[in-house]
């Protein structure tokens, strides 16, 4: 597997248009009604490089992928997303070694609505999270310092380990299935 990374393949997808399929590839990003929403003033003066940076800041690389990728095919430009896909399902990517990825998108990323919403009992799973050194004594205690379930689950999330990092999400998935079986068996069926 080589040792480049999502963004790396998604600057190098961006380079590859015109100056003008950029611009286009900019307002289309714009118009997006889908979440992450992102601001014209936020790539109005943006490079490739920039709008992958914010790319992955919005969301996580794989999901960063995704939007690249729809937006290709939004715009028309087939072969550009046939070719992303290509190298982040192919493990071109350092996020696509995960078994719970399917075209550039992991499962907790595709399900984390869902999760957040039907996850109840998350003291279990963070202490789980805990005990494998995914998050922190600090992580921890923040969480379960939380009122409800929804926002445990939106700070769980938001931990850089999950947030960024394919090991930590392949772990909470793994956790996920030992806690939650019942609910992951459910989204599993519609991954």
């Amino acid at each position: 597997m080589s040792d480049k990374t999502i963004k790396f393949w998604i600057i190098d997808a961006l380079e590859n248009l015109s100056a003008k399929d950029l611009k286009k590839f900019k307002v289309m990003l714009c118009d997006r009604e889908e979440e992450p929403r992102v601001t014209r003033r936020a790539v109005e003066d943006a490079d490739e490089m920039d709008l992958a940076d914010l790319l992955v800041k919005m969301c996580t690389e794989s999901k960063a992928a995704q939007v690249t990728i729809d937006t290709f095919k939004k715009l028309g430009f087939n072969n550009e997303a046939t070719v992303l896909a290509s190298k982040v399902s192919s493990g071109d990517g350092n996020s696509a070694g995960s078994k719970y990825m399917t075209t550039g998108q992991h499962f907790i990323d595709k399900h984390r609505i869902s999760l957040i919403e039907r996850i109840t009992a998350v003291d279990p799973i963070l202490d789980r999270l805990l005990m494998k050194k995914v998050i922190t004594q600090e992580n921890y205690s923040d969480i379960r310092c939380l009122n409800t379930s929804y926002k445990k689950m939106r700070e769980l999330f938001e931990m850089g380990s999950i947030r960024s990092s394919v090991k930590g999400k392949d772990c909470l998935y793994e956790v996920l299935m030992e806690s939650e079986p019942f609910v992951m068996e459910e989204l599993r069926e519609r991954f």
